[in-house]
């Protein structure tokens, strides 16, 4: 069991290289990190107000992110979807603390209260040397991520879970319900699109370098991209086989790859044209996935909707980073902040 987990970590890893890692390793390599006291242990101690609200049989741990001295301002919601892996919302290395949110706040922050939601079974404060290389949080008997988030990191969970954040978030007196905006990256943006078609408080929704044609095609991809002439290594085939598996057990043993990779496999391309609120849509050309947005496109066009913006981010890969001629992430180029501000220039047209 465990060595199919790491199997298929793996395979997740080759392909999305979520956006708290890339993050995290961006603004080691390229910026000062925000230096901290060491002992600062809640929430609150990194500027953010911390809430705790009974969900399912469990509660949900949410991160409210304001302008200092305006907590308590009637703001739109600004809510996050955070992307795959059991990564802590807040991560110190020492003296050290590093963003949660891949983009600087401050701008977003001057119109709208932020939100973000924390994984089941995660804790949210974490010192990196609690974690794995790549910023994941693993029980330290079992080696796998804790039974919480094995258990519930699937498509519906998140949905239904957000929803009920929203709901409540909503009806706090410093929360301006009458503009929702849900965004998401990466399995984030599949997170969010689903939130927009159920529920009818959100207002907007930012769709960021998400597969509307599944996650199995995203490692499909991928794996095509890696395949050369006269691969013998079967990259694809080997995909191709795995998702047979899956599929014939989605919800076998304590894998949460099986789980995960089924619930989020499902193609919503159909769905699109279903959305009625304003929908903004970003990628970079150089992202693996980047033609099943394109093929979005075609569609929206097909359907002359109009309340579809759409946004692409020559030669920058899944995470906006740029790419250099080796192939190789050019953590040098980093464009969040310009990828977040041109979301907020979205916003104030609509």
């Amino acid at each position: 069991m465990k060595k199919r987990y790491h199997r298929y970590k793996v395979l997740n890893l080759l392909i999305t290289m979520f956006f708290m890692t890339y993050a995290i390793i961006a603004l080691s390599q390229t910026s000062s990190p925000t230096m901290v006291i060491v002992n600062k242990k809640i929430p609150e101690d990194f500027g953010f107000k911390h809430l705790k609200i009974p969900f399912q049989k469990d509660s949900i741990d949410i991160l409210l992110f304001s302008k200092q001295g305006d907590e308590l301002k009637s703001k739109p919601l600004f809510f996050f979807c955070q992307g795959s892996m059991p990564i802590p919302l807040l991560i110190m290395d020492g003296a050290v603390n590093y963003p949660s949110f891949p983009f600087d706040t401050k701008a977003l922050s001057e119109k709208y209260h932020l939100a973000i939601v924390g994984k089941p079974g995660i804790p949210l404060i974490a010192q990196v040397q609690e974690l794995q290389r790549d910023f994941s949080f693993l029980d330290s008997i079992s080696h796998q991520p804790p039974v919480k988030y094995i258990e519930n990191n699937q498509l519906d969970y998140y949905i239904k879970r957000n929803i009920s954040v929203i709901k409540y978030l909503s009806k706090q007196k410093y929360i301006d319900k009458n503009q929702v905006i849900v965004a998401g990256h990466s399995q984030g943006a599949r997170i969010a699109f689903e939130m927009s078609l159920k529920s009818k408080r959100i207002t907007h929704l930012i769709y960021a370098s998400g597969n509307p044609c599944g996650q199995i095609m995203s490692m499909i991809a991928q794996s095509r991209q890696r395949e050369k002439p006269f691969d013998t290594t079967n990259l694809t085939e080997n995909n191709l086989k795995d998702f047979e598996a899956i599929v014939l057990d989605p919800n076998k043993a304590t894998d949460d790859s099986f789980k995960s990779i089924y619930s989020f496999s499902k193609s919503s391309l159909s769905s699109f044209p279903k959305l009625k609120i304003p929908v903004y849509i970003c990628y970079g050309t150089l992202d693996p996935i980047t033609p099943f947005n394109d093929l979005v496109r075609t569609e929206i066009i097909r359907y002359k909707k109009k309340n579809f913006t759409f946004k692409t981010y020559v030669g920058l890969d899944h995470n906006y980073f740029g790419v250099k001629e080796t192939g190789e992430t050019d953590y040098e180029k980093f464009n969040w902040d310009i990828v977040a501000n041109d979301w907020l220039n979205w916003l104030n047209t609509k």
